[in-house]
């Protein structure tokens, strides 16, 4: 298994050290990191690739909750646990969806029970993302079956009686109805116009062009058109996208 990144942020340096004795004893977690200050925290968690913040809530400057609020801005997947001294937060540290709240004295069973509540998170995210990964698309092409990972499909075309699915690698024709190829899709694709169906994430810009809207792609001199009537709906999908 990957080891969980981990980041500890706490003002105080016997609370740090107990931290890290504590989790160097658990082999599927990474200590990447430890700061003393809010502002720290977030500087590491844009540098480095973190799974999971371990962060005291009273500190100078910058609280463990505002951080943690500006950290997600940039990385909305992140995980974390407050240790601190005081129960009065614990309320808004779940309205941010806190992993647990754990209140100082640190005792050790009480911080791997935390930790392994955020293993299981993470494990359950990594594993959705993975089955995602794996996804094709099935479709005839002459006499032979093409099975297509979704995420080397870049747009799809209908042309005539024909649909041409471009990916990052070839062209394949097909004379599947687009209709039935959307169907086997999920929610990266969508139909931007009756002939086009689009990878939200290939999309590198958008040009108008009198009634219609060009979407254009990374590496691919092909481009896809979106109906003015979807161009509102597609901005909004991919604003999704940017945020998450």
């Amino acid at each position: 298994m990957k080891p969980i990144n981990i980041v500890i942020v706490d003002d105080n340096q016997d609370s740090l050290e107990i931290l890290e004795i504590f989790i160097r004893e658990l082999k599927e977690f990474k200590i990447l990191d430890t700061c003393r200050t809010g502002e720290e925290l977030i500087d590491s968690v844009m540098k480095n690739q973190v799974d999971l913040v371990i962060a005291d809530i009273n500190m100078p400057k910058k609280n463990g909750i505002v951080a943690i609020k500006e950290c997600l801005v940039f990385s909305p997947d992140l995980r974390f646990i407050f240790v601190t001294g005081y129960n009065e937060f614990a309320v808004e540290a779940f309205a941010i969806s806190a992993v647990d709240y754990i209140v100082k004295p640190i005792e050790k069973i009480r911080l791997y029970k935390a930790l392994e509540r955020a293993k299981n998170q993470l494990l359950t995210e990594r594993d959705s993302e993975e089955k995602a990964s794996n996804k094709r698309l099935s479709v005839r092409s002459n006499s032979s079956f093409y099975y297509i990972p979704f995420e080397d499909i870049i747009f799809i075309e209908k042309s005539a009686k024909k649909c041409i699915i471009y990916t990052t690698s070839q062209a394949v024709e097909t004379y599947e109805n687009i209709s039935d190829i959307y169907k086997q899709l999920d929610q990266r694709f969508y139909r931007t116009h009756r002939s086009y169906i689009v990878n939200l994430r290939m999309i590198s810009h958008i040009t108008p062009k009198n009634e219609t809207y060009f979407a254009y792609f990374t590496n691919l001199e092909k481009y896809a058109h979106i109906s003015k009537l979807k161009i509102n709906e597609v901005q909004e999908l991919l604003a999704q996208i940017t945020r998450s």
